[in-house]
């Protein structure tokens, strides 16, 4: 894992796209990543909602994507492969997204879908949903005398929200949630930002969907094909990982944030006005015919394992 930090220099186009063999993180330079890579190469481009999409907002059900966002996106997916791969359930995201066009993967990657017409759906872990109601009510119960506190059900993952607990608060609901999942073997349990998410406990992250997504549409074992990733939390690093580790850097993580942070993506975004211009400066550069697929047919790979 890297180090991620952020190159002064505010010219994107002069830093150059390297592996990232020095502790570092580099800021993400759109003309220079085509140039040095995505030349003859079919891009295909999958994102994080929540701080990366959208910014992070006190109240989960008001991060709407901005107008300026959704137009960004929908020329995105005219010239390239797109998708959008989150925490929120698959009907959520594709509620708050609103574009039919697009891949979508919820629930941490648990809960696949592809646009009308295509025939890419996956749900990885359905014998698990009692288990997660059984999580989304007990969390419910036990913290519904913390004001602030929020239970999201996600369908194929729950998340017990503390953004607006008090701070002194805040060990009673790690408390809270550490006894929950303790209390539940078949759950696995990780913190993102203020944000406790509870999921399966098999082998399947956003890493996993993202890969499974590839393979769907016949596109991991073409040398052409280039993948960039974009998120902002610990989630993400999954997928980040992806590239760093089996699929042979044929693809690159590129992180979303502030601060020096330690991280497995290749470059970094400070925020989601960042990856909108980023978004819109790989659309001038993109060219529909190499970027189309040719009528994939999804096949995917084997079930995930329990853990």
């Amino acid at each position: 894992m890297s180090h991620a930090i952020r190159a002064e220099s505010p010219n994107w186009d002069a830093v150059p796209l390297q592996p990232n063999t020095e502790p570092r993180c580099r800021r993400a330079a759109p003309k220079s990543l085509l140039q040095a890579h995505f030349r003859d190469h079919r891009l295909v481009v999958f994102l994080d909602y929540d701080g990366t999409l959208t910014p992070i907002v006190n109240d989960p059900a008001l991060a709407l994507l901005s107008p300026a966002m959704k137009d960004t996106l929908e020329k995105l997916r005219q010239k390239f492969i797109t998708g959008v791969i989150t925490g929120r359930s698959l009907h959520k995201i594709q509620k708050f997204v609103s574009i039919p066009q697009l891949y979508y993967a919820g629930s941490h990657g648990f809960d696949i879908e592809g646009p009308d017409g295509t025939s890419i759906k996956n749900q990885v872990a359905a014998q698990f949903l009692t288990d997660l109601h059984e999580v989304r009510d007990e969390l419910s119960d036990q913290s519904k005398s913390i004001a602030g506190a929020e239970v999201e059900d996600n369908i194929f993952s729950v998340s017990l929200h503390y953004r607006n607990v008090d701070p002194s608060l805040r060990s009673q609901m790690s408390n809270l949630a550490h006894t929950v999942r303790d209390q539940h073997p078949r759950i696995r349990m990780s913190e993102g930002k203020m944000v406790y998410e509870f999921k399966p406990k098999i082998d399947w992250n956003k890493g996993k969907a993202l890969l499974w997504l590839l393979q769907a549409l016949g596109l991991d074992e073409h040398d052409d094909v280039y993948t960039i990733y974009i998120g902002d939390d610990t989630t993400d690093e999954d997928a980040f990982q992806l590239f760093q580790a089996h699929y042979n850097r044929k693809g690159v993580g590129i992180v979303v944030t502030e601060e020096s942070k330690s991280t497995d993506a290749s470059f970094t975004l400070r925020d989601t006005s960042e990856v909108c211009e980023f978004l819109n400066r790989l659309i001038a550069c993109g060219d529909r015919e190499r970027s189309a697929p040719s009528s994939p047919q999804p096949t995917g790979p084997p079930p995930a394992q329990a853990q």
